[in-house]
């Protein structure tokens, strides 16, 4: 069965369109990283935030539904309305069902009600505490579209968006769902910013994938969704592979066992070669212990030929939208409107870390052709997984 991912809608820091985003991430913009003084508690930080008015675009229909990330999320459904429309205009809608990964969902909201209850001992009248569940954005995106089949969130820290779309699959292959809207979103929130700070994860700059002198993260927001349904033609998801090394809670196993199986995997599913592969989408946080682990998986599986590079340098690190985001990148670099078949460069990149694995870091070209892309998600705890999308 061809699991078609239909359409995409994305906003993120470099852009809230298909068309900017691709022509951002070809461009190599370097200047989407801006210096935030608002959310960190000590010194600025450099953040993938979204410039775009959104606070008078949304109308919620409830308090419950008043959230930054409901706001992003619904920028990204808007862009894919029509496509899933079109597609849901004869479909049962218990038969239409909504995943979305998510981290944060409404805890930035949850940290203002809480500094007003603070100074006036009693919460703003538009508090909703329903903002703040995990559930929250999927509940949002399945009013929107009148969905009234399985509707939940996952939330597995970096993966999360990215098992969206494999439960996506799962849901229209046990013939649960004929359409599902699936991805991620994630917005800014002291909570995350000042929680990896403390893990010491956070770069003093804008981070460095893969380079000697990296030092850490930078923090971002995005969402991106997707139409999925069951047809062989269309950008499919061809393949994924699921792995739990459960080495240690915040580090990855050094060895990269379960990324180089997560990888495997997903290239058995897809029935190719690591060859075959033109672009790796690497999760690449720029920490030194990720880029350590990535660079020795991705060595073992596709040697030092495919073409690779992490988009983090650009976007930054967007958390529990980070695995459907990049998918999303994967998308666009396989859809018709990258006509000239050209691939991200690894922006941020500075010096080549000689104690790395050798791979195949993307400078920003053109290549012969773009018909198979990889994309890697690898999350706390061990949780591992790779997507693949063809055309």
């Amino acid at each position: 069965m061809g699991i078609c991912l239909k359409d995409v809608g994305i906003v993120c820091n470099i852009g809230q369109s298909k068309q900017a985003v691709l022509k951002s991430l070809i461009d190599g913009n370097a200047n989407a990283l801006v210096k935030d003084t608002s959310l960190p508690l000590t010194e600025p930080q450099f953040v993938g935030h979204v410039a775009l008015n959104l606070d008078d675009k949304l109308k919620a229909p409830s308090s419950r539904h008043s959230s930054r990330n409901n706001q992003l999320a619904y920028h990204a459904f808007k862009q894919i309305e029509s496509s899933f429309s079109e597609l849901a205009k004869n479909v049962d809608k218990k038969r239409i069902a909504v995943i979305i990964g998510t981290s944060t969902s409404g805890i930035a909201e949850g940290e203002n009600a809480r500094k007003t209850l603070a100074q006036s001992e009693q919460y703003p009248d538009d508090f909703h505490y329903q903002t703040q569940e995990m559930i929250a954005p999927a509940h949002f995106i399945a009013d929107l579209c009148q969905a009234t089949g399985p509707v939940y969130s996952i939330s597995t820290a970096c993966s999360s968006s990215a098992k969206a779309l494999v439960s996506a699959k799962a849901l229209i292959e046990a013939d649960i769902a004929d359409i599902v809207i699936a991805g991620g979103v994630d917005s800014l929130a002291r909570l995350t910013i000042n929680g990896f700070k403390s893990l010491e994860s956070v770069s003093n700059g804008k981070c460095a994938p893969f380079s000697q002198g990296r030092d850490g993260i930078n923090i971002g927001e995005a969402a991106a969704l997707f139409v999925i349904h069951s047809t062989a033609s269309g950008i499919q998801l061809m393949g994924f592979g699921e792995t739990s090394d459960a080495y240690h809670v915040s580090s990855p196993s050094p060895d990269g066992s379960g990324a180089i199986s997560a990888m495997e995997l997903a290239l058995d599913m897809a029935q190719i070669e690591s060859k075959q592969i033109d672009y790796v989408n690497l999760h690449g946080t720029a920490t030194v212990k990720n880029d350590e682990m990535e660079s020795l998986a991705m060595h073992t599986v596709c040697g030092n030929d495919v073409f690779c590079g992490s988009t983090k340098g650009m976007t930054g690190h967007t958390l529990g939208a980070a695995g459907a985001l990049e998918a999303a990148i994967c998308w666009l670099l396989l859809s018709d409107i990258n006509s000239n078949n050209e691939i991200p460069a690894n922006v941020g990149y500075e010096q080549q870390d000689s104690n790395l694995p050798e791979i195949n870091l993307s400078q920003g070209q053109k290549v012969s052709s773009l018909k198979y892309c990889m994309s890697n998600s690898f999350a706390f705890g061990g949780n591992n997984l790779s997507l693949v999308l063809g055309k």
